[in-house]
């Protein structure tokens, strides 16, 4: 018996490897996708503003750190000891003013000179909805638990979208014209919205990418959120929030993504450097036990060999872990 689609995306004619540079910003897929290709040493920087989830404020974000439009005193404010910035996720703080601003501009600044180079860029929307701060009129990318009463909510319509990403592509593109644009829709989903609302959101998304990639030549699109929602379709899948897709999930959108967007050789290093991952994170029992002194040095050996090969992958950290011996 068969018990999902089985679905598999295009092959795309343009892959990613590790000598390329790729950001991703976003979502939730956003960062997961980042993860996975830190941990397999590709050269990655997500989402650097912490997460955002509205096609606006991604579009802010991006046209902010194109211009090099650096935040001041009066875009930042200080809510239970932090001081925080409503264009930045809550993750994205710091104790002072000062410290903050100095955090978020030098983020504009690194992300200004990696889009100048980089040759992908991944976009994952995760809802239409979004909040428009009432004391100066602006959409925002998170409300940090601040009253309710302070906002408005909006449902972004698909002319909108596409009207600003219009603007964005464009400017993109003439940034950096080697750059390719890959997006993508969040499985996961909003429910604190509505079950109802929440499908009508991803609908807007959907169509806003669609329309997009449609006149864009250099924008594409990977369905992360048909796989999960289509293809394996059943909550067995998710958290149990009913929400947010669980690691089975996600492995598997990982796989067909693999599958979509690596080559042969591509896939070959992958596995030689996720064997040394698992090595890094394993936890040995007793570190000074000849097992454990004679496991460091063969990973050691791999890891050197794999360098030697591959000097453009960056094994730094695990060359020195498992060069040191315990006493």
């Amino acid at each position: 018996m068969q018990f999902h689609l089985n679905y598999k995306p295009a092959i795309s004619p343009y892959k990613i490897s590790h000598q390329d540079q790729v950001l991703l910003i976003g979502s939730c897929f956003s960062q997961h996708m980042g993860n996975r290709l830190d941990d397999l040493k590709f050269n990655v920087d997500a989402n650097p503003f912490g997460m955002v989830f509205n096609p606006q404020s991604i579009a802010d974000m991006l046209f902010r750190i194109l211009d090099k439009n650096y935040f001041t005193e009066t875009e930042v404010f200080e809510h239970d000891g932090q001081w925080i910035c409503l264009e930045s996720h809550s993750s994205v703080s710091a104790p002072t003013k000062e410290e903050l601003l100095n955090l978020l501009n030098t983020l504009i600044d690194s992300w200004h000179v990696a889009l100048r180079t980089a040759q992908w860029l991944t976009i994952t929307f995760g809802t239409a909805y979004a909040y428009k701060f009432l004391e100066h009129g602006k959409i925002v990318a998170n409300c940090h638990k601040l009253p309710q009463a302070q906002f408005e909510k909006l449902l972004l319509e698909t002319t909108a979208i596409t009207s600003v990403y219009r603007t964005l592509v464009d400017k993109l593109q003439k940034f950096n014209t080697g750059l390719k644009i890959l997006f993508t829709v969040s499985p996961v989903k909003h429910l604190r919205d509505g079950v109802v609302e929440n499908s009508l959101s991803k609908a807007i998304l959907l169509q806003s990418v669609h329309q997009i990639i449609k006149q864009n030549s250099n924008c594409f699109y990977f369905p992360a959120y048909e796989i999960v929602t289509d293809d394996l379709r059943d909550y067995r899948f998710f958290e149990s929030d009913m929400a947010h897709p669980n690691k089975q999930a996600i492995d598997y959108v990982w796989k067909l993504f693999a599958e979509t967007y690596f080559n042969e050789a591509t896939q070959a290093i992958n596995e030689k450097v996720m064997h040394i991952h698992q090595a890094y994170n394993h936890r040995l029992f007793n570190k000074t036990t000849g097992s454990s002194v004679k496991f460091k040095r063969n990973f050691y050996q791999k890891c050197a060999t794999l360098q030697a090969e591959y000097p453009y992958l960056n094994l730094s950290k695990e060359l020195q872990y498992f060069n040191t011996i315990e006493d």
